[in-house]
């Protein structure tokens, strides 16, 4: 199964990196992420919850992850990022 997926909290290719890596930390999934647009195109071996992605993505960063239905528009929002941060301005 593809999905699409509308990625927030990403502002440079360091983040964009970042997201990508723990997407496909995740067991039985394989993730593209681009930045401009900043969204993620998924394959899952079997159904992968966005609440499961979203915890991965909120423990690496402050990441929000929606899916897109057919047509682009969103379908599912869970808890968006508070406050846009990025990769180049946390501490490591």
């Amino acid at each position: 199964m593809k999905h699409s997926y509308k990625i927030t909290g990403m502002s440079c290719n360091g983040c964009r990196t970042k997201v990508e890596t723990t997407l496909n930390a995740i067991s039985g999934l394989e993730a593209v992420v681009t930045l401009e647009p900043a969204e993620a195109q998924i394959t899952m071996e079997k159904h992968i919850p966005t609440s499961q992605m979203q915890e991965a993505l909120t423990k690496a960063g402050n990441y929000g992850i929606e899916m897109a239905n057919s047509n682009g528009t969103i379908q599912e929002t869970l808890e968006k990022p508070k406050e846009k941060s990025s990769c180049c301005n946390t501490k490591k």
